[in-house]
């Protein structure tokens, strides 16, 4: 019985050392584990979700493309909100305010307010949108008025996440403000088009 009582006591102490390692060897492990777990978070990660939101300040020169020497160079600004409907799609609206002079020393300005959808594809930090949009435009020039005008924008950007809140970029678009007349004093329809390159702040939320 002592014998066996001996035995089992060296069995014992023998057999410790063995158990510590696996215990040790169990611990990486199972670091290593929650390891992977945060990395696959951050694999499954995407910087923009369904119902997430944000609003964009843009400023940017205004070049007519289609009105000889009669317009100069002006400038816009504009104010847009939009909120996606998925991780790269959504829906939303802007308004901008622009100006040009003119020949005769006068000043074309303009006021557009669209509706629209945004396609966003992204790569890390990277963002780049697609915007459509359409809506209405309130115009003036040499105390004329002209409203409601139809107005249509395209703009293609790329915009780079600086923090979750914030993301700074450039983007080129093109638009569209046409003045249609169907009396005879006015028979003359203008198409108006305008490229603008703008740098724009987007605060996400």
């Amino acid at each position: 019985m002592k014998r066996i009582l001996s035995l089992l006591g060296i069995l014992f102490v023998i057999s410790m050392p063995i158990f510590a390692q696996s215990e040790d060897e169990s611990e990486p492990d199972e670091g290593q584990n929650e390891e992977n777990i945060v990395r696959k978070e951050d694999d499954d990660y995407k910087i923009n979700g369904k119902g997430d939101q944000f609003i964009k300040i843009g400023l940017m020169p205004n070049f007519p493309l289609n009105f000889g020497d009669s317009l100069y160079v002006g400038g816009a600004a504009q104010l847009g909100y939009y909120k996606f409907l998925n991780g790269w799609f959504g829906l939303g609206g802007e308004l901008m305010a622009g100006y040009n002079p003119t020949l005769g020393s006068n000043v074309l300005t303009f006021v557009p307010i669209t509706v629209g959808a945004m396609f966003q594809p992204t790569v890390w930090r990277f963002e780049f949108p697609l915007f459509l949009s359409a809506g209405i435009a309130f115009e003036t020039c040499e105390n004329k008025k002209y409203f409601p005008g139809f107005a249509g924008k395209i703009e293609l950007g790329a915009f780079y996440r600086i923090v979750e809140s914030w993301s700074v970029g450039l983007s080129g678009q093109w638009l569209y403000l046409p003045e249609w007349y169907t009396t005879t004093e006015n028979a003359s329809s203008d198409y108006g088009t305008f490229m603008q390159a703008s740098i724009s702040a987007r605060y996400h939320f």
